[in-house]
């Protein structure tokens, strides 16, 4: 069993961050949670971003999303692949989320694939937190191996999602930048299959 009760995981477009977070759930034994498969829960649930902004302590609606991710995973487990559209500006679907993720968190077993969830659950020992990265130019050729595109085009969709993704703490967590002490572990995948990122992050996960 390991020591760490739950694992986030904050991911970079083209770092292969998403399946290696899956390997490591299936290493430890734990759910696999990521903010598609809370956004598709809360879905099924029939909760809207909005419902939980709205209300100042949304433990009823983040249950009935969590009750729906549960019977939802348990019948398909390619649950969460495809993310659904929700009404709700960003930020109330934000909020949604990160309500979630204490929720999950606190039941334990998990690894929350999340780039926020290592900021929202800081400073708790139970929870292993993790980077999982790599240089721009690698990225941006995997994402254009991917997609069929150019590497120009590809370049150019890594430096948005990098932008967006500094915006995103900025706007949340009140973070000027991101930083390598926000981690417990932080892995670059240059040189490192998602199979054996995986193998060290759970090793670290069970230290």
């Amino acid at each position: 069993m390991a020591t760490r009760r739950v694992v986030t995981i904050a991911t970079a477009d083209g770092a292969h961050a998403e399946e290696t977070g899956r390997l490591v759930a299936e290493r430890l034994g734990y759910r696999h949670v990521n903010e598609a498969i809370i956004e598709r829960a809360a879905a099924l649930a029939g909760v809207s971003p909005a419902e939980v902004a709205a209300l100042e302590k949304p433990r009823a609606l983040v249950d009935r999303i969590l009750g729906s991710l549960a019977r939802a995973t348990m019948i398909d487990p390619t649950f969460g692949v495809i993310t659904p559209d929700l009404e709700g500006d960003e930020a109330d679907l934000r909020r949604m989320i990160r309500a979630a993720i204490e929720a999950v968190a606190a039941e334990g077993e998990a690894v929350i694939v999340a780039h926020g969830a290592a900021m929202q659950l800081g400073g708790q020992p139970e929870v292993l937190r993790v980077f999982v990265t790599a240089s721009p130019e690698v990225r941006a050729c995997r994402i254009a191996h991917a997609a069929g595109g150019s590497l120009e085009a590809a370049r150019k969709a890594v430096e948005r999602a990098d932008r967006a993704r500094a915006g995103y703490f900025r706007g949340f967590y009140q973070l000027a930048s991101e930083q390598p002490h926000h981690y417990d572990l932080v892995l670059s995948t240059d040189g490192l299959t998602p199979e054996q990122a995986a193998t060290v992050i759970a090793a670290a996960a069970a230290a």
